[in-house]
């Protein structure tokens, strides 16, 4: 095709969707919402999904010429979003993507210096204002999907509050604030506000029948029961109902994937056409969706489906929100989501399969009344949903960890953390247990102040104990071995586990050579092994078919180490970054460095194949059968793990073995403060007689110590003294022997 072709496409396309937008419920009221923004530093702006808030408001900004002194920031809470709407937005500006709009997610940043309407998740946007509180490059930042209340889109709605007051570099214009929503308790916004004005878009929703098909209860929590229920359901609405396509809403990639399998083997068994090369059947066309999906993927969603052919897609929650499918008529609906939790009987964060709230249910159903009268098709019954979901989703920041965004808010000055204008206040304990974690990683001192090695954390998009490991590789010259690791580690699940017998078996076999080839059974150094073989081998795309491995994983873990290599490369550039030497094996050294980020996943065996945790919970865990460290567990006596996966048993995966000596200093962090202790730090009411205590406190501990170590030297120069006297006594007494055999 040559440039004047794709130039007209491209013109073509802006004009048909100009077409769209103007009837999009949005329009209608561009000129008061202009209006709106002009006289108002905060706003809230909520309507259905789909009215045109996400896509359309932006470029009504950018045309009224409200960016003259900066540019539009809009955040989306998943990554799929912020691309796939900065993609949307770019075909109907006519722009290429990456010029005047661009996008930013973790690991990619397609945006310039020239951008002017950027999408990015409300991560980057956290970083964007740790690199300059005051947002100088913006005019104007969008909340959108506020709904959701993410955990940093809580941290933003506090710290946008505190920012827009203070100006900045003499721009003419304040920072101007908009929370976007499809359905959002706006009064208690409003408030947080200051009583700001809410401009509420009218809806063009169609009437939506849903019906409870009791096919699961309280009680039905395994996932191949729902799974197959909401295949069944998914086949009898294509075989039942008139046309219109139709969404399925599961709970994550795996549970999607093989939703999609039966799909296809259900539609091969009723004589529909199978064909394996567009995932089609005669009459259904199948499309997963969920949020680490390739782009090229995500486009199909949105293209319409051949004539005479039902478009059936298996999402994730975010096609409940954030995104727009036109054409849904027929909503499937779970009832279930994976959700972060905080599980305090381990202590950690978990991936969790739970119901999903009322208020994110009539989200579902809503998006099947976008363009005509639809139907909800409920698997769950009455009860599950009276006994079961709550009314609201919990925010984020009340039921996970806030290490990370503690940190943050440290380094961006905020120091007293527990009086930080949060939207919904985390309980105080979540807040101390962060400042813990924090003090024992180094990241913080007793003052609370952020230390050296807190500021060079706070650079890397990744977990705390992931990025004390990377730092600690650096400082003895090992990045090369900790890098891939750490990126390997940032993507989904590499390994493809098929649920076919034969074909199982085949996998099971390819991953255990790949082990073999490690040279250890260390779930970590197995992560190494594949990302250089395959970046080794001539096709890496076909070593991972071959393998049974995810590449669109392991290339997206390409990406993720080249980016993580670039912020190590400039920080180690700085006078004061440390630097240490070390001497042992390739496995050994990353096992040490592994223990000073994960120290706090230490688990020691108990009885058999269990295992305890040194964390002060003393949670009995196992060995993930995934693992290659499965069925070894008698030959270890002490191992690191990654994360935790809950089930009727508590397992650890991504499991390494180390030794004793290298932890034995690192314990006793975990109990060398109270979180208690720091709350008076978290409120910035350390007096100077509770800081000379704790330096007393200290030093008594530090002169115990090495008068401990003094004793024990003593002790081995003692008993040194003595091997060597009693040599003597013996060597004496064999040379009498010999001159009397002599004699």
């Amino acid at each position: 095709m040559s440039q004047s072709e794709k130039s007209r496409g491209t013109e073509e396309y802006a004009k048909t969707h100009m077409e769209e937008s103007r009837h999009l419920p949005i329009y209608q009221h561009r000129d008061e919402l202009i209006q709106a923004v002009r006289k108002n530093t905060f706003l809230i702006v909520t309507g259905e999904t789909g009215s045109g808030k996400t896509t359309q408001l932006p470029q009504y900004l950018y045309k009224a010429d409200l960016c003259r002194h900066g540019g539009i920031g809009i955040t989306q809470p998943r990554r799929v979003a912020a691309i796939t709407v900065a993609q949307r937005v770019s075909q109907e500006m006519g722009v290429r993507l990456g010029k005047e709009v661009g996008y930013q997610v973790r690991f990619d940043d397609c945006s310039t210096k020239d951008t002017v309407i950027k999408y990015m998740t409300d991560g980057c946007m956290l970083r964007e204002i740790l690199a300059d509180p005051s947002l100088t490059q913006f005019s104007i930042v969008i909340l959108d999907e506020a709904h959701e209340r993410s955990l940093n889109t809580d941290v933003l709605l506090g710290l946008l509050k505190k920012t827009q007051s203070k100006g900045s570099h003499g721009r003419k214009t304040t920072l101007k604030v908009i929370v976007m929503s499809a359905t959002l308790e706006t009064e208690k916004l409003s408030s947080f506000y200051g009583n700001c004005p809410v401009f509420t878009i009218p809806g063009r929703t169609y009437p939506v029948k849903e019906k409870f098909c009791n096919l699961i209860g309280p009680k039905d929590k395994d996932s191949s029961v729902y799974v197959k229920e909401v295949v069944k359901m998914a086949l009898d609405v294509h075989t039942n109902e008139v046309t219109g396509d139709i969404l399925v809403f599961l709970t994550g990639q795996s549970e999607i994937e093989k939703a999609c399998d039966l799909l296809f083997n259900k539609a091969e068994v009723l004589d529909y056409r199978y064909d394996v090369h567009d995932r089609a059947v005669e009459g259904l066309l199948i499309l997963p969706l969920y949020g680490s999906m390739p782009t090229d993927q995500q486009r199909q969603i949105f293209q319409p489906a051949p004539k005479g052919v039902r478009k059936c897609v298996v999402a994730t929650n975010i096609a409940a929100t954030s995104l727009t499918i036109n054409g849904i008529r027929y909503i499937v609906d779970s009832g279930l989501v994976k959700q972060l939790n905080h599980n305090s009987s381990v202590g950690l964060d978990i991936l969790e399969v739970v119901p999903i709230s009322k208020s994110e249910a009539k989200q579902r159903a809503g998006r099947a009344g976008r363009t005509s009268a639809g139907k909800c098709f409920r698997i769950y019954n009455k009860e599950f949903w009276e006994t079961c979901m709550p009314e609201y989703t919990i925010p984020e920041i009340q039921r996970t960890s806030l290490t990370s965004v503690i940190l943050t808010l440290k380094c961006l000055g905020v120091h007293d953390v527990i009086r930080f204008p949060y939207l919904d206040c985390p309980e105080e304990r979540f807040i101390l247990t962060a400042l813990k974690q924090l003090y024992q990683y180094d990241a913080i001192d007793r003052r609370g102040e952020v230390t050296k090695l807190g500021r060079l954390m706070v650079e890397f998009p990744l977990p705390p104990n992931l990025t004390r490991t990377l730092i600690k590789a650096a400082t003895l010259g090992c990045e090369d071995i900790m890098l891939p690791v750490a990126a390997m580690l940032s993507v989904e699940n590499i390994f493809i586990r098929p649920g076919k017998s034969e074909a199982q078996k085949e996998a099971e076999i390819r991953h255990k050579e790949i082990a073999a080839c490690a040279g250890s059974s260390n779930d970590f150094l197995l992560l190494l092994s594949v990302f250089e073989k395959c970046k080794a081998s001539d096709n890496p795309s076909s070593w991972c078919k071959d393998h049974w491995i995810h590449w669109r994983a392991v290339k997206s873990a390409f990406s993720v180490e080249t980016q993580l290599r670039e912020i190590l490369y400039r920080l180690k550039q700085q006078k004061d970054f440390p630097h240490e030497t070390f001497v042992g094996s390739r496995s050994e050294l990353l096992r040490q460095c592994l223990c000073l980020g994960y120290f706090t996943n230490v688990a020691r065996r108990s009885v058999g194949k269990s295992f305890c945790t040194m964390d002060g919970h003393g949670s009995t865990v196992l060995i993930h059968p995934a693992s290659c460290l499965f069925g070894q567990e008698l030959q270890l006596d002490w191992i690191i793990f990654h994360d935790v996966l809950v089930t009727s048993r508590v397992y650890v995966r991504t499991v390494c073995p180390i030794r004793y000596e290298w932890v034995k200093d690192l314990l006793p962090k975990l109990h060398e403060i109270d979180v208690y202790e720091l709350s008076s730090v978290a409120r910035e009411e350390v007096t100077d007689a509770e800081m000379a205590q704790w330096d007393k406190k200290e030093a008594a501990k530090r002169q115990a110590e090495a008068a401990e170590d003094t004793a024990k030297k003593l002790e081995k120069r003692n008993n040194e003294s003595s091997i060597t006297e009693a040599r003597a006594r013996y060597l004496e007494r064999k040379q009498n022997r010999l001159q009397r055999k002599d004699t």
